[in-house]
């Protein structure tokens, strides 16, 4: 039973019995996340706010604890997620913490400031004293795109967020957690119908209200190479990223699961190029990913492919992207042979994907997921035999659409290492 039930006031829920569990897993899944946000930060920042639900149900999250169960919120680039798994007989106090989060948050200033201090401390600790933190989340975005939706800084920045007053959140509350932009996902041992009858009498109440509706901007193409230099002040060495446009998941989603296979390949062959010996490489082991985020199968557009790497900071930014560039032409014409990495890279990603689903908060994340950003509440269960469709031929085709794609370049620096004549902060 999991198709999507809509309310009467446009929330919309998933249900998916697991008898046996003892557990069930509630997810409140709104589709909103940083990169349809008004100001930069700000849907991190609610999340952070409402992660304990309302002032009135901070008993329950207490309870929740209590009874051995555990909470948990993350923003993505399209959605803010809130999570909770209980004993199969305690399920009814998470979707009373769901209501109050829906009806009654506490945006007071106080408690929005104490938030704010928080995501604050979380940009200190896991971006700027990090060894070139937010590189390719943030920094390679905002080179490679035009548009603000896809180009800003989603976690947070810091005088943006100084800036956002209770107010403006409190707007931006009221059209992003509308019903219209919910969907409530249930997983575990429980009736489906007791199940939706508690929804529908905690949930089904809420009143209807326009929700948040935005326009996706249209990127302008990428004619040319987009370079930058990054000073970092804790990073002993250097690393640099290269990134291109890539197909959208969901107008192009064969050469979608293509680069994600290819960005598999490219991990596997750690820092071989083919165009220097093992002791000249200008650079370490590829890193590569298709989205921001790392997560290839929760967005459905705005894709982009990442490959960065370690490297001395007197070694040439120019020289080590032609040699990611060489292995990519290699990948395409043959002369890189990858028939065996792509039939080990398919059957263990089938398997991490069927781990990922063995979780009651991973399935239920899941379908949210699905239902909400692919219009299928089953996606990611689909993804391992999309994967074994994909022809080799067509990673080798788009690996050779890389290898001459214009896209744009960021090396980060040691501080003292950064060229004078680049412009790059020091």
């Amino acid at each position: 039973m999991t198709g999507t039930i809509r309310l009467g006031n446009g929330l919309r829920v998933l249900l998916e019995p697991l008898p046996g569990t003892h557990v069930v897993a509630v997810c409140l899944h709104v589709g909103t996340g940083f990169r349809n946000e008004p100001v930069a930060g700000a849907a991190h920042l609610l999340e952070h706010v409402l992660v304990q639900g309302a002032s009135s149900s901070r008993p329950l999250t207490e309870a929740v604890l209590a009874m051995g169960g555990t909470m948990n919120a993350r923003t993505a680039a399209d959605y803010t997620q809130y999570t909770s798994v209980l004993p199969a007989d305690g399920f009814e106090v998470g979707l009373r913490i769901e209501r109050d989060r829906l009806a009654d948050p506490d945006l007071s200033a106080s408690h929005v400031a104490a938030q704010k201090d928080v995501v604050l401390a979380e940009i200190r600790r896991n971006i700027l004293q990090r060894p070139h933190g937010g590189l390719v989340l943030f920094d390679l975005p905002d080179l490679l795109h035009d548009t603000w939706e896809n180009r800003h800084n989603g976690y947070g920045d810091p005088e943006a967020l100084n800036g956002l007053d209770p107010e403006t959140l409190r707007g931006f509350y009221d059209r992003s957690y509308a019903p219209e932009n919910i969907h409530l996902a249930l997983a575990g041992d429980f009736d489906p119908d007791r199940a939706l009858g508690l929804v529908e009498r905690m949930l089904g109440g809420l009143p209807a209200r326009p929700a948040w509706r935005h326009d996706r901007a249209e990127e302008t193409p990428v004619t040319g190479p987009r370079h930058r230099y990054r000073g970092d002040r804790v990073a002993p060495a250097g690393r640099t990223v290269c990134g291109f446009r890539s197909p959208s998941p969901s107008l192009d989603p064969s050469g979608h699961l293509a680069t994600v296979l290819l960005s598999e390949v490219l991990e596997t062959l750690g820092d071989r190029c083919g165009c220097h010996a093992p002791d000249s490489r200008p650079r370490g082991e590829l890193r590569a990913r298709v989205s921001r985020t790392g997560n290839p199968f929760d967005i459905a557009h705005g894709a982009l492919f990442a490959v960065d790497f370690p490297h001395p900071v007197d070694a040439s930014p120019d020289e080590a992207e032609q040699c990611v560039r060489h292995l990519l032409g290699g990948i395409a014409d043959g002369r890189v042979p990858v028939a065996e990495p792509l039939a080990a890279i398919r059957r263990q990603t089938a398997l991490h994907l069927h781990a990922e689903l063995d979780s009651v908060t991973s399935r239920a994340s899941w379908l949210a997921v699905g239902a909400a950003v692919h219009d299928d509440p089953h996606h990611l269960e689909s993804v391992p035999d999309a994967l074994r469709v994909v022809p080799d031929q067509e990673v080798a085709r788009w690996a050779g659409h890389y290898a001459g794609l214009p896209g744009a370049r960021i090396t980060s620096l040691p501080v003292s290492a950064v060229p004078s004549s680049s412009g790059a902060a020091r």
